[in-house]
């Protein structure tokens, strides 16, 4: 049998072994095909050794990746650790919602696994006989699927969107990867008009992050019936189940072995290349192949994105303010890196002045002289330059 596996969360990757000894179960008189969803989900896994055992190149988001699996498996598992157990629970239902067909073949949650309160959720009938099996050889309760609630509702006219989440107070808010907010109660909701979100009931909004998700000047909407909505919490989360099953692993099949096309390569003849990673850290994986050097603008992005190319020895110079969400679980550099602090409020336009000018408007460049090209940076920020950390 040929089993998909959808593996979500970072705090999964903190107990490596409970993953392994699922993917070894699950093995067992199957061939398996496990992915994982979320950037630093990836470095955790290459940190934890499991990069052999799971798939991390690809870039789908969880519903996406299961309906990509429906293709090529008789079954798929959801693999996930929600804070709590209702937010794991939320967190498949949406899921589930936006799969375009989830009868297509049998679906399993497995939630908060090596917990007392772990579950497993057959998220459709052909998945109930695959359930009790799983339940037996996982050592987890079978529970009904929660009811699907309306998450978001739009006016007759198209102009007023309501994006209803449900999270926990001080977890932060993103909208396409953007914090926009901070929550104050477990059930926020988010506000737009005209495609501009403009209020966050049960929590705090800021207003640095919706310039950015609107792309300042230029005023751009967006669709927040279909964007990528989550939250998250700050910094490394304490709560997490530590207990992994104590089951004997033996050997795992993996259809196709794993590549490693993200890793740097050599250096073309034109150049090193370099890349501009303006808040977006969730692309640095995408982005990483054949770099030498990364620009990262923001302070949570130069800290994200740095932590992920210090696994692979790629140095940033990172353009930073003070204003930090710690979306980071860890902050590490490669060596050679450099972090500016510039004055509060400054590195969002220091950004855009840096795709005009060192860029030409695009997030990709090859320059001769690298320090040369740093020095240059450093020069144009001198106005509002603050400090410079060197790595």
């Amino acid at each position: 049998m040929q089993i998909g596996i959808v593996i979500h969360n970072l705090q999964l990757m903190d107990s490596p072994q409970t993953v392994k000894d699922i993917l070894t179960l699950l093995s067992r008189g199957n061939c398996i095909n496990a992915c994982l969803c979320g950037t630093l989900g990836k470095v955790a896994a290459i940190d934890a050794g499991l990069e052999n055992l799971i798939d991390i190149e690809q870039f789908l988001k969880p519903s996406a990746c299961i309906e990509s699996l429906f293709g090529s498996n008789d079954m798929v598992c959801l693999l996930n650790h929600g804070r709590e157990l209702q937010t794991g629970r939320t967190f498949g239902r949406i899921v589930v919602s936006h799969i375009q067909n989830p009868e297509e073949k049998p679906l399993i949650q497995i939630e908060r696994p090596g917990c007392l309160d772990g579950e497993l959720i057959p998220w459709n009938q052909a998945a109930d006989p695959h359930a009790k099996k799983l339940s037996g050889l996982l050592t987890l309760k079978i529970s009904p699927p929660p009811m699907p609630v309306n998450t978001i509702e739009i006016s007759n006219q198209g102009r007023h969107v309501l994006r209803r989440i449900s999270t926990f107070p001080g977890a932060n808010i993103m909208v396409e990867g953007i914090v926009v907010g901070k929550a104050t109660s477990s059930e926020v909701v988010l506000v737009s008009e005209n495609g501009f979100l403009t209020s966050i009931e049960g929590g705090n909004i800021k207003e640095q992050g919706i310039e950015i998700l609107h792309k300042h000047g230029e005023r751009v909407p967006v669709d927040l019936s279909g964007a990528w909505v989550k939250t998250t919490a700050s910094r490394k989360n304490p709560d997490v189940c530590k207990s992994p099953m104590e089951y004997k692993t033996e050997g795992i099949t993996k259809t196709s072995p794993l590549k490693q096309s993200f890793l740097q390569e050599k250096i073309p003849e034109g150049g090193v290349k370099v890349i501009l990673i303006d808040h977006c850290a969730e692309h640095s994986f995408e982005m990483m192949e054949g770099a030498g050097l990364a620009i990262t603008v923001g302070d949570d992005t130069t800290e994200l994105a740095g932590n992920i190319f210090s696994r692979f020895g790629i140095p940033i110079l990172g353009i930073t303010d003070g204003d930090c969400d710690e979306l980071a679980t860890a902050v590490s550099y490669a060596p050679c890196s450099l972090v500016l602090r510039l004055k509060p409020g400054k590195d969002d336009e220091f950004g855009r002045k840096l795709q005009q000018d060192i860029f030409s408007g695009e997030h990709t460049a090859f320059f001769e002289d690298v320090e040369s090209l740093k020095l240059r940076i450093i020069n144009l920020a001198e106005n509002s330059l603050e400090s410079i950390s060197e790595y």
